[in-house]
């Protein structure tokens, strides 16, 4: 069964980039433009990992994955965030995801760590 990734990310560039890597490396791709539609997708089923952006035009994907920390159903998901923020370091201390990974960055990094928690 392919392990499912829930990437939450506004740049529709990027939502395409994940779902066409993630595709090819045979894994399940939904992705959510908004913390909205993100939190009506995470409601309706749970994903193997979760991508996700910081600064997103609808929340912060610090606190969202807060709540995901929170809520019993949801908490062990492995949660990778990515932000080209100039805070990046802050935001990184502040997170409990297990990734924190810096924009612009590496597919084959990116894939090393997915892989890492679900592959």
């Amino acid at each position: 069964m392919k392990k499912h990734v829930f990437v939450l990310e506004d740049d529709d560039g990027l939502r395409e980039l994940f779902t066409l890597l993630l595709e090819a490396e045979s894994f399940k791709v939904d992705t959510f433009p908004t913390v909205e539609s993100f939190r009506i997708g995470l409601a309706q089923q749970q994903p193997d990992l979760i991508i996700m952006d910081v600064m997103l035009p609808d929340g912060n994907g610090l606190e969202v994955s807060i709540a995901i920390r929170a809520d019993q159903r949801t908490s062990g998901i492995p949660i990778i965030m990515m932000s080209a923020h100039r805070n990046f370091n802050q935001d990184k201390g502040n997170s409990p995801a297990e990734e924190f990974i810096a924009k612009p960055f590496d597919v084959d990094y990116l894939l090393e760590r997915i892989n890492h928690y679900i592959g």
